[in-house]
């Protein structure tokens, strides 16, 4: 997770999520539960229930007796066809049990955008098998099977070969009077008793969330995105969100269909997407101040890198010049010499100033190289040969350990290089072999031209070097014996020289086996 830079625009920012969120279930709750039912496809309906087409021909006594005679449990009729006690949309029941017939009055009343989406009943007398749907509900949301046509529909003629046992049925002028609007088109007063009869009899009625259940679905879905978009990359972040989003109108939609439990679908994805955009934005806001931060950062490491170079190039300057003149007096000096004590010490004296000199030149070097100064003299040259001088120059360093220096050179073409940066590489491998290697050792020098490159290595009977730091060796500054003297400079020199002239070093190392450094030069 990033740091943030600014915990109260965060805040600010999923205060503004939440309320949102908030804001569109209260703006949607009267319809905010189309949408599952609009996404399913139809569904099974009670076959409890059958919707009998009544033709203007026919009298409604003899239809009446007929359906007693097939043994139905009730019988619906539209109050239209008889005297109702209610004014507005009612039915009136015969129960096939007892002689009378009993009024209910039902309440379609439309929302405020027109559609029909609730009802409610009221009766006085409470006699028949219906009761318990009058006892206990007041007002429920209807749980529509399907658009208009989704029940059986029979005509009196189909009567005679259809059991009717103990079912419930509706009968439904041809040319029925009322019609409503609901959230699956237009539907008559029959289909939609229809439709609340089934809810009744497969309790399917659905049960309106409460809003501080959805306020809660929000909350969940709010948490559960801002931790994926906080703490994930953005492109796993993204993923994670619309996998969420998937997720969850998937659950929903299956919680609907198969338990009839509902949560809103419209509202959380639009706080996920708002989620997304300002998470995001915020996101990004924070990585762009992070990038300001470390360019201004590496801005100020290179003036202080610049300073420094400076400092050592022209502290090396002007070391270099009263370096080289007490080499050469004490060179003068040590050819004058007879008294061997003394000798000895300008030896010393001579030996150090040397290396002085060497560590004087790599820093030189190295301020080249940062300065991006340096700058290749090539010309036709022969890598044996440059080898064989390298082996000359570190041979009586060599000779201190008793160190044999062992040659394996194949004939090789003249290569374009610059001779002078080149040996220093090979020197430099030789005195590191040489620096790293036990007394009475080997160290093989090894040249070999292929069809498109020429291969320089040099191997040597050392410790070896762990795998883990086999990287490191080349950077600047890093030296993995510190006891060793040097500046850790050779190596990055090295490799740089190497790569300005399109080559690439290389290292094959094992602790307790030696190593091998080598570099690798195109032709």
């Amino acid at each position: 997770m990033l740091k943030p830079l600014n915990l109260k625009d965060l805040f600010l920012r999923i205060l503004v999520i939440a309320l949102t969120g908030l804001v569109l279930i209260i703006a949607t709750s009267s319809n905010s539960y189309d949408l599952h039912l609009k996404i399913r496809k139809t569904q099974p309906v009670s076959e409890k229930i059958v919707i009998l087409e009544l033709s203007p021909k026919e009298d409604l006594n003899k239809v009446i007796q007929s359906l007693k005679d097939k043994k139905v449990s009730h019988i619906l009729i539209n109050s239209f066809l008889g005297d109702s006690p209610y004014p507005g949309p009612s039915i009136f029941t015969y129960s096939t049990s007892e002689s009378n017939k009993e009024y209910i009055h039902i309440s379609l009343k439309p929302d405020t955008d027109g559609q029909v989406r609730r009802f409610s009943l009221n009766q006085t007398t409470l006699t028949t098998q219906l009761s318990p749907l009058i006892k206990t509900l007041k007002q429920q949301l209807i749980n529509l099977r399907g658009p208009a046509q989704t029940f059986e529909h029979l005509s009196f003629y189909d009567l005679v070969h259809i059991d009717l046992t103990k079912k419930t049925v509706i009968i439904k002028p041809s040319e029925p009077i009322n019609t409503y609007t609901t959230p699956l088109g237009v539907i008559s007063e029959s289909e939609l008793i229809a439709n609340i009869l089934d809810n009744y009899y497969e309790d399917r009625f659905i049960p309106y969330a409460p809003l501080g259940i959805q306020a809660l679905v929000l909350f969940i879905l709010l948490t559960v995105t801002i931790l994926l978009l906080l703490y994930l990359p953005s492109t796993l972040a993204l993923m994670g969100t619309l996998v969420l989003g998937i997720f969850y109108i998937s659950l929903s939609l299956w919680m609907f269909d198969n338990f009839y439990l509902w949560t809103p679908i419209i509202s959380p994805i639009i706080q996920i997407v708002l989620a997304f955009l300002l998470i995001s934005n915020y996101k990004h806001i924070l990585n762009e101040k992070t990038k300001w931060n470390l360019e201004k950062e590496s801005h100020y490491f290179d003036e202080v890198e610049e300073m420094k170079t400076n400092f050592l190039s022209l502290f090396s300057h002007d070391l270099k010049t009263p370096l080289s003149k007490i080499i050469g007096i004490t060179d003068t000096l040590r050819s004058k010499s007879s008294d061997s004590d003394l000798k000895k010490e300008l030896d010393k004296i001579y030996t150090y100033s040397k290396d002085l000199d060497k560590y004087i030149k790599r820093i030189l070097k190295m301020s080249q190289v940062q300065s991006k100064n340096i700058s290749l003299n090539k010309s036709p040259e022969d890598l044996n040969i440059l080898i064989e001088k390298s082996i000359q120059q570190n041979q009586l360093f060599a000779n201190e350990k008793n160190i044999t220096l062992t040659k394996k050179l194949n004939p090789l073409f003249m290569i374009e290089i610059d001779a002078a940066l080149i040996q220093e590489v090979i020197i430099n491998f030789l005195e590191n072999a040489i620096t790293y290697s036990p007394n009475n050792s080997e160290i093989t020098i090894f040249s070999q031209e292929t069809e498109n490159y020429i291969k320089v290595s040099v191997t040597d009977q050392g410790k070896g070097l762990p795998k883990e730091v086999q990287d490191s060796i080349w950077e600047k500054y890093y030296r993995f014996d510190s006891s060793k003297a040097g500046y850790g400079l050779g190596l990055f020199l090295s490799r740089y020289v190497i790569t300005l002239h399109g080559g690439q070093v290389f290292l094959n190392s094992k602790v307790g086996q030696g190593s091998e450094f080598g570099f690798i030069l195109p032709l």
